[in-house]
C-alpha cells in the first residue's frame, strides 16, 4: 500500500529528530548514512560506513517480490508498507516514508522506517525470496552497477537517399549465471523490480560516450536515440541528469532522441508530460515507439509534443496486404499533421522497403539494411557503405 507523506519536504535537521530509523540514500541508491537506530536493528554495525543491506531486505507482500532500494525513488512523497527482514532474520511489517532532500548540494532521498512490533510469519516468503526471477533481477542489478551489459546499434536510414539518418541504441544482456537474456524479458524484469530507470540512463550515458568517441573519430553518426520507459521520466532532477550527461560529452540536445516506449505504466508518460515537455524545448527529440498499436497512442498526441512517429513493426509484416497498408498510411498522414518525422521500423523486405518508401515515410529501420550490431561491427558496416559524414533530416 502506497499513500501520500505527510511529512514530504523536510530538511535535513527536521529528518533527524525522528524516533524511528532513518536511511539516507544517495543518487545512485546507495546507503551513505542512517541513525543510531537503524545501525542496531537493520545492521547491526557501530557506524553508518560499516552497513550492509542485503538486496533482500525488503519485501513487497502484496507483490511477492523484493522490494529495490532504487525503486524507492519512484514514490518520494509516498508511504509505503513494506516487509521488512530484520538483523534477527524475522520480518516485520513497516512503514517506509520517502523524503528527497539536498545536503552540501547533492540529492538525496531519506527512508523514515516505522517498525511495527508485531512479528511476521515468514512460511512462503523465503521460496519466492530466491525465485528466479528475483535472482535475475538482483544479477541485473550488479551488472549494471558494474557496466556489464552491452550496446548494440540499429541503422536508421534516410528513405530518400539510402544514407545515415540515425541510429536506435538498444541494450543487450549476457549475465554469468542465466546466460543471454533476451531484452523483452529483462526489460520486464527491469520494469517489474523497478530498475527501469537505472537501466535506461545507464543506456543513455553510456550511448553519450560513445557518440562523443565516434566524434572525435569523425566517424558522424547524426542520431543516437535511447528508449526511455514511461516511469524513467519520474525519475528525480530527470531534467539536469540528461544535461549533465550531454555537456560531459561536448553533445547538443538535438544529436539526442528519446524514444517514448508503452506498457502497462504508461500512464506515467502523461503524468510526466511537463518533463517530456521541457526536454523538447531543451531540443532533445521525442519520438513515440509502436505508434499505431498499444494502450493510447493518440492520448499521447495530446498531452506533450513528439518529433518522431514510429510505426509499429506488426504493420509493416503485414504488408502489402490491404489493412495493414492502410493503416500505415493512416500513421504516415497523422506525422505530416503534426509536423513529425515518419519512421517505419521492422522492415525486412525490398518490396517492403519500396512499398513505405513509395507512401511517403522518410526514415526506414529493419533488417533490410543492418539488425542491431556491436560496436565494431556497426563501425564495419558504415565503413563499408562509406556513407558516414551526411545531414539528418530537420526534426
Amino acid at each position: 500500500m502506497i499513500t501520500d507523506s505527510l511529512n514530504f519536504g523536510r530538511d535535513w535537521g527536521q529528518l533527524q529528530e525522528t524516533n524511528d530509523s532513518l536511511i539516507v540514500l544517495d543518487g545512485k541508491d546507495l546507503i551513505v548514512s542512517c541513525n543510531e537506530l537503524a545501525q542496531k536493528t537493520l545492521f547491526n554495525a557501530n557506524n553508518y560506513t560499516e552497513v550492509t543491506f542485503l538486496f533482500d531486505s525488503f519485501w513487497l507482500e502484496a507483490e511477492k517480490r523484493v522490494f529495490y532500494l532504487s525503486e524507492f525513488r519512484s514514490i518520494v512523497g509516498k508511504t509505503i508498507t513494506l516487509l521488512l527482514r530484520s538483523i534477527d532474520r524475522e520480518y516485520y511489517r513497516v512503514d517506509v516514508c520517502v523524503e528527497a532532500f539536498s545536503f552540501l548540494d547533492q540529492s538525496l532521498l531519506s527512508l523514515t522506517i516505522q517498525k511495527s512490533r508485531a512479528q511476521i510469519s515468514a512460511d512462503g516468503f523465503e521460496d519466492a525470496r530466491f525465485s528466479k526471477t528475483s535472482l535475475m533481477a538482483k544479477a541485473l542489478s550488479e551488472d549494471l552497477s558494474n557496466s556489464m551489459l552491452e550496446l548494440h546499434y540499429q541503422p536508421q536510414i534516410n528513405a530518400l537517399d539510402s544514407r545515415l539518418y540515425g541510429v536506435e541504441v538498444l541494450s543487450r544482456w549476457t549475465s554469468k549465471a542465466f546466460g543471454c537474456v533476451p531484452p523483452d524479458d529483462f526489460i520486464a524484469i527491469a520494469e517489474g523490480f523497478g530498475l527501469i530507470a537505472t537501466l535506461d540512463l545507464w543506456v543513455l550515458r553510456q550511448a553519450c560516450q560513445q557518440l562523443a568517441d565516434w566524434r572525435k573519430r569523425n566517424i558522424e553518426v547524426p542520431l543516437i536515440a535511447v528508449n526511455f520507459s514511461p516511469a524513467t521520466f519520474d525519475f528525480p532532477d530527470l531534467k539536469n541528469t540528461i544535461q549533465t550527461t550531454l555537456k560531459e560529452n561536448n553533445l547538443l540536445p538535438s544529436d539526442l532522441v528519446l524514444e517514448v516506449t508503452e506498457n502497462k505504466e504508461v500512464v506515467s508518460a502523461y503524468q510526466s508530460a511537463d518533463v517530456i515537455h521541457d526536454l523538447y524545448l531543451m531540443g532533445i527529440h521525442i519520438s513515440l515507439d509502436d505508434f499505431g498499436v498499444g494502450y493510447s497512442n493518440l492520448k499521447r498526441l495530446l498531452k506533450f509534443p513528439v518529433s518522431q512517429l514510429k510505426l509499429d513493426r506488426s504493420f509493416v509484416m503485414g504488408l502489402p496486404q490491404t489493412i495493414s497498408k492502410d493503416l500505415s498510411e493512416t500513421v504516415l498522414g497523422i506525422s505530416q499533421k503534426i509536423g513529425a518525422v515518419s519512421i517505419a521500423e521492422g522492415v525486412e523486405t525490398e518490396s517492403q522497403f519500396f512499398l513505405l518508401k513509395e507512401m511517403g515515410y522518410e526514415v526506414i529501420q529493419g533488417y533490410f539494411f543492418a539488425r542491431p550490431l556491436s560496436r565494431v561491427h556497426f563501425e564495419e558496416w558504415l565503413s563499408s557503405i562509406h556513407n558516414s559524414l551526411i545531414s539528418p533530416l530537420k526534426v
